[in-house]
């Protein structure tokens, strides 16, 4: 009997691998030193091998040329990667990070022609536009008190109302930005009005307006008719100055269940706007940092609040979106205490989690455990002996 007979196949879809992490002059017919995600998606197969799960990595632009019912992709044997052809999936987990609307475009009608050469389960859906999430959470009772003020900016008129609701400026970013990218605050100054954030490239921005027309044609030829969401600028920053904020993981387990993996503050460099990892950022324990500024009896508090919303916030957006595997939820905690949730992310990265080896296993085991789940509601497609099959019982999600 195959192998992809006998134990369900998960798919990875990764993002696009770069030439120069390929091996050799054939592109992607040689295995690459490194995937995106490397030490995710190495972990990520190497936990597999125990659960009874055929796991392999692909991505969006191999699709097309899949043949005889095989794709190819990549699969970590000896501490290496290898190249090869691996059957259609049962099951596909989209890890692919898109960096423009035609990417995104290209990964979606792969997903989709992936589904016509086979029907599979996908594992994790997408989020749509940040204004579309902040309205959904927002008409949550338990969700609203948490959940910033958003508008869209749809011009000089909408600048205006919002920098006059809000004294101590606002804080404006993309629709469908990531990683801090494109985010920069406004707020007023000694002569005039500044601007500091982050480029397209996630470099540093600073500027200064002596009058509010520059300000309203700055920010138009900025944002180039890209959504952006306006909100208050809140005061997330630490003792030293430096902002910072909560990245709580939240995911399904082996039961279907929603599951909270754990917590981690993320700081940013002193004098930035953001904290994200890919700005410049750190992480460390949230528990620890918590603790230390709040003491030990108000950082419990806090992490459990920021728990139960995470858990609330989990099942509001299945319920509009559809099926999600994991989010990643972004909290900020201003001076006084108070906890907003700042952002809701259906791709989450692991690197908030690297210094603690428990939570960071965690975070790569849920994902194959609740693929397991799903591959045994599909049953009898799979088949399982006494040694390595470990399907559970089925649990609606």
């Amino acid at each position: 009997m195959a192998i992809s007979e006998q134990f369900p196949v998960l798919g990875v879809m990764i993002s696009e691998i770069r030439p120069k992490s390929v091996s050799g002059a054939q592109g992607e017919s040689k295995a690459p030193s490194a995937l995106p995600e490397d030490s995710f998606c190495r972990l990520l197969n190497s936990l597999s091998q125990s659960l009874g799960l055929l796991v392999y990595f692909f991505c969006a632009t191999s699709v097309p040329y899949a043949v005889n019912r095989t794709l190819h992709g990549y699969q970590l044997r000896d501490g290496a990667w290898h190249a090869g052809s691996f059957p259609l999936p049962d099951l596909v987990y989209d890890r692919a990070l898109p960096k423009s609307s035609d990417h995104y475009a290209l990964i979606v009608e792969a997903l989709n022609e992936l589904k016509r050469l086979k029907p599979y389960t996908l594992l994790n859906g997408s989020l749509p536009g940040k204004l579309y999430v902040y309205s959904v959470l927002s008409g949550n009772t338990k969700l609203a008190p948490h959940v910033p003020s958003s508008v869209g900016y749809s011009g000089a008129h909408s600048l205006e109302l919002a920098a006059s609701q809000h004294e101590d400026g606002i804080f404006m970013k993309p629709s469908a930005g990531a990683q801090g990218k494109g985010a920069f605050r406004l707020i007023r100054a000694a002569n005039g009005w500044q601007i500091d954030g982050r480029d397209r490239r996630n470099r540093p921005l600073s500027h200064a307006f002596s009058s509010w027309r520059n300000v309203c044609s700055w920010i138009f030829r900025f944002t180039a008719g890209a959504p952006y969401v306006i909100q208050p600028c809140l005061k997330l920053i630490d003792e030293t100055g430096c902002p910072f904020d909560v990245r709580a993981l939240v995911q399904k387990d082996g039961f279907g269940r929603w599951t909270f993996t754990g917590a981690a503050i993320r700081t940013g460099e002193s004098g930035s706007v953001t904290s994200n990892l890919h700005g410049g950022g750190t992480a460390a324990n949230a528990a620890d940092v918590l603790t230390e500024r709040f003491g030990e009896e108000v950082a419990a508090r806090m992490l459990q609040l920021i728990r139960r919303i995470s858990e609330c916030a989990a099942e509001v957006l299945e319920q509009h979106f559809g099926r999600f595997a994991e989010l990643g939820l972004d909290f900020g905690i201003e001076q006084d205490g108070r906890i907003w949730l700042l952002e809701a992310n259906s791709k989450p990265g692991r690197q908030s989690f690297e210094d603690d080896e428990h939570t960071y296993e965690a975070a790569v085991m849920r994902p194959l455990q609740y693929a397991l789940h799903l591959a045994a509601r599909q049953k009898p497609l799979f088949h399982s002996n006494r040694n390595q099959g470990r399907y559970i019982q089925e649990v609606h999600p």
